[in-house]
């Protein structure tokens, strides 16, 4: 540790930016109503390594020797990442080569930012801003020598705007300087849930001192985090605009609707001295509303528009029920001709009601008058060091979207998340369920030893309770337009303090978002009832398949989990080779490295498929296990639909980091066979089997009537059909049905097949294969299936960067057992991620096709790329474009 604390200290002291590296930009100052991202050009260095204030060093002129290039947005450790100060903490034990800031002492993570620029063109009829969407924790800032933010900054969920305009030097370089301090109680790293729980008494995120499903943040996540930016007005600002769309009666996807109407209302500040006069206008869809406005002298005004009609709306649905059609809108002040100031914005036509449903006492969501059964996932965040990208956000949501999921959950420990998170759940029909700062772990829901303070003092976190009120009411009016926001809540498995939940309740919600349901906390009994004990949600671990059938949870459960260990070259990029090798022993990691990676363990469910020599067959299993553990978790879950349940959310469908417990798709955006067991079970329209009563059940949790015909076959290992059996039936929306019985096969000992298919106008719909046993949780018998040589055609092509197109497999007389397909860099052996597949791990009965539609993103040469496919009844394959 003393090597790496003095290699530090050199770098810092000698400096590290390259020579090439520019020092002063030259910036364009954008119209009023644009921005200009101040995302690169930064500097930084520790604070105690400079003996100088903030108005000296921000009037000198910069010089980079002695400074690092600074990752902005970022954290004071990602730009130590970037810096190679310390090995990737994702992989193996690196993490624990960081200095942790409760060990170290705030100091150690205190950095001066700076960022220099030019400025060419500046108005002065023009007032220009300097806008920070997030910094953690505490900031000064100063521009030219002087401190702009008269109050130091506090608080991560804080938005902050500063008036620039007499700071500026139209001539020369400008230099913008920001010291960033820590959270002021970092907390203790001890192994608990938020390490010793101080993290919970400043306004930041909950999880960085560590989680059961996570290793401590070092640095606790301190920096400028979020993006920067310049804008310019004129002398009114146009600031929040609300709007809210109502589409009364019960709708249904498509056609022709009746109207739908939609309201909004702006804020206006008149930032200068003098009375200012304009016309405030709203154009949308063609229309084009005005006002008359007349603002006093540092007068802030909200200005409601009248209603707006609009005829045949297009609708906004949740995924798998209709489509995600998105509107523009606009809204400028314009003073004499002159455009000073406007925001744009998009917004969905789409009327979200909720009720407690008195038949399960679960909370039912309606959209545009139907009732949504609402599958879904929880959600910590993209990155564990707060590396956010508008690419990655695109990713992971459209992950969720192909898993056939609803709804996406944003825990309470984390953060709440951006703009681009919101625009990609827009986009592909994911509701969200929103929670604000607060967890049951660190604020006081039950007695902890591994807490630092009691129980009813955690209850009173945060220490600043105004600083929460000020940061729910930022946080709410920058993301309520979204269409996908679907509900608030206040935290997780536990109430905020009293006086901020009752404000909450009472004056913020009703005030800034009447139009959306909150909760006070995720388990709440406004949200579901209690009906398993504890806080009334999980659990957490492996099941047996037919538990997710017969034990009955809370109505609407908002987390409940399993297993999810990533492919192995995940693994491989996770530890080393010596690590893999120790592998866990009765389903539980004995390996620390293991255990420090949130090994949650498998029981004995790996070995039902023969013995695990390595960690290959390893990851091999755990697929199988993966996928049939997601298929049959939401799959009984449906089988009570409206029965018992109203909704399930899984715990969890991703990791912010790379962990071994519940993922559909790991840190490296790697998808696993838990996401397309999920996908299979969340079918719109799906035929499924249920293990307890052995019959086939038809479930629709779309909207519209269909007639179908379903057939259900058995297979032996040798792909020969041994029975089957089909049923004609209609089936209603929101409906499930019990069809017909599946018999015990005759003649078969060990692993056979069922295969489900489902046929609509004599068209296959979508099919669904099982693999059962006739000996108990014993499938050994899968290592005899005959070797299957599938027929293999690919069709990709390249438009710029985006490869799209598809991969087709035949099966020949035997059985094509659990087919993965992935994708490399033929030349570095390296996988080429994210991937979207339109399903994966595919089980091909004798002559059966498949058509795999395949999308991703490189720049590679076609002729570099390779498609792998993986078989359980097949020797792994390379294929070229």
């Amino acid at each position: 540790m003393k090597t790496i604390y003095i290699s530090l200290l050199f770098c810092l002291l000698f400096g590290l930016v390259n020579p090439m590296y520019s020092q002063s930009a030259s910036l364009t100052l954008p119209d009023a109503g644009e921005k200009i991202l101040l995302n690169n050009g930064w500097y930084a260095r520790r604070a105690n390594e400079l003996i100088t204030d903030g108005n000296t060093l921000s009037a000198s002129s910069f010089s980079p020797e002695g400074w690092m290039k600074a990752k902005v947005p970022g954290t004071v450790l990602t730009t130590m990442l970037e810096n190679d100060m310390f090995p990737a903490p994702e992989f193996s034990l690196n993490n624990n080569l960081i200095p942790d800031i409760n060990d170290i002492g705030n100091d150690f993570y205190t950095f001066w930012f700076v960022r220099p620029f030019e400025i060419k063109n500046v108005d002065k009829n023009k007032q220009v801003w300097l806008n920070f969407r997030g910094i953690n924790y505490k900031a000064d800032i100063y521009l030219n020598g002087k401190r702009i933010n008269t109050v130091t900054h506090e608080g991560m969920f804080l938005r902050k705007t500063f008036n620039i305009t007499e700071y500026i030097k139209e001539n020369g370089e400008n230099l913008l300087a920001v010291i960033v301090y820590p959270p002021d109680y970092p907390g203790n790293a001890n192994g608990g849930q938020g390490g010793d729980g101080e993290i919970a008494r400043n306004m930041t995120m909950q999880f960085t001192p560590g989680w059961d499903w996570i290793q401590p943040v070092r640095d606790r996540n301190t920096g400028i985090w979020d993006e920067v930016s310049i804008t310019t007005t004129g002398s009114v600002k146009v600031q929040h605009p609300y709007v809210v769309t109502k589409v009364p009666g019960v709708r249904m996807p498509g056609g022709n609707q009746k109207d739908a109407v939609i309201r909004t209302s702006v804020e206006l500040e008149n930032t200068s001295g003098q009375s200012q006069k304009g016309l405030l206008i709203c154009e949308t869809n063609g229309n084009r509303i005005t006002q008359d406005i007349t603002l006093a002298p540092r007068e802030k005004r909200t200005v409601s528009f009248k209603d707006l009609t609009v005829k045949n709306p297009r609708l906004w649905w949740p995924n798998g029920i209709g489509e995600q059609p998105l509107y523009d809108m606009r809204i400028a002040f314009d003073i004499n001709g002159q455009t000073s100031d406007s925001e744009q914005l998009r917004y969905g036509i789409r009327e979200i009601a909720t009720e407690k449903d008195p038949a399960t006492g679960g909370r039912k969501f309606y959209v545009n008058g139907q009732p949504v059964y609402i599958t879904g996932g929880n959600y910590i965040a993209s990155d564990w060091l707060l590396r956010l990208s508008p690419e990655r956000y695109r990713a992971e949501v459209r992950f969720h979207a192909e898993m056939n999921v609803r709804m996406i959950r944003v825990w309470g420990g984390a953060l709440l998340e951006r703009p681009e998170f919101y625009n990609a759940c827009d986009e592909y029909g994911i509701l969200v369920f929103q929670d604000l700062w607060g967890s049951g772990d660190c604020n006081g829901a039950w007695l902890d030893p591994m807490k630092l303070h009691s129980r009813e003092r955690r209850w009173e976190y945060p220490d600043n309770h105004d600083l929460f009120i000020v940061s729910a009411e930022d946080q709410i009016k920058m993301v309520r337009n979204h269409p996908s926001l679907a509900l608030w809540c206040g935290a997780n498995e536990w109430p905020l303090a009293k006086d901020i939940d009752e404000r909450l309740q009472n004056d913020i919600f009703p005030r800034l978002d009447p139009e959306r349901l909150f909760a006070s906390y995720s388990t709440d009994t406004v949200f579901t009832r209690n009906t398993i004990g504890g806080v009334g949600d999980g659990p957490y671990g492996i099941q047996e398949p037919e538990w997710f059938f017969t034990f009955r949870s809370t109505p609407f459960n908002p987390e409940a989990g399993s297993v999810g260990s990533p492919e192995v070259e995940s693994m491989r990029e996770m530890m080393t080779e010596e690590e893999l090798a120790e592998l866990p022993q009765a389903g539980r990691a004995t390996n620390y490295t293991w255990r420090y990676h949130k090994d949650l363990g498998y029981r004995d469910h790996l070995e039902r498929y023969g013995e695990v020599k390595d960690i290959e067959t390893y990851c091999k299993y755990a697929q199988v296990v993966n996928y049939d553990q997601y298929r049959t978790f939401m799959e009984g879950w449906a089988s009570h639909m409206w029965e018992w349940y109203t909704g399930i959310l899984i715990w969890k469908t991703q990791n912010p980091w790379t962990s071994l417990r519940g993922q559909m798709y790991d840190w490296f955006l790697d998808v696993n066979a838990s996401l397309y067991g999920t996908r299979k079970g969340c079918e719109p329209l799906h035929p499924q089997y249920n293990i307890i009563t052995k019959k086939v059940e038809l479930v629709n949790t779309a909207l519209g009537n269909h007639n179908v015909t379903v057939k259900a076959l058995l297979y032996d290992l040798n792909g020969k059909e041994i029975w089957n059996s089909e049923l004609q039936t209609p089936i209603a929306a929101n409906q499930v049905l019990q069809l017909f019985d599946i018999p015990a096969p005759q003649g078969v000992t060990g692993t056979y097949f069922l295969k489900l298919v489902l046929l609509e106008s004599g068209k296959e719909v979508t099919d669904n294969i099982y693999w059962l046993t006739t000996i108990d949780k014993n499938y050994t018998s899968l290592a005899n299936l005959p070797k299957a040589v599938s027929d293999v055609q690919i069709a990709i092509n390249k438009k710029e960067n985006v490869y799209q197109g598809k991969v087709a497999l035949k099966a020949d007389k035997n059985i094509s057992f659990f087919n993965r397909i992935k994708v490399f860099d033929k030349k570095t052996g390296k996988r080429i991620l994210p991937v979207h597949y339109s399903d994966n791990y595919i089980t091909l009965m004798p002559g059966d096709k498949r058509e795999i539609e395949v999308e991703f993103t490189s720049g590679l040469p076609k002729d570099q790329i390779e498609i792998v496919i993986e078989s359980w009844t097949a020797d792994r394959k390379a294929y070229s474009l």
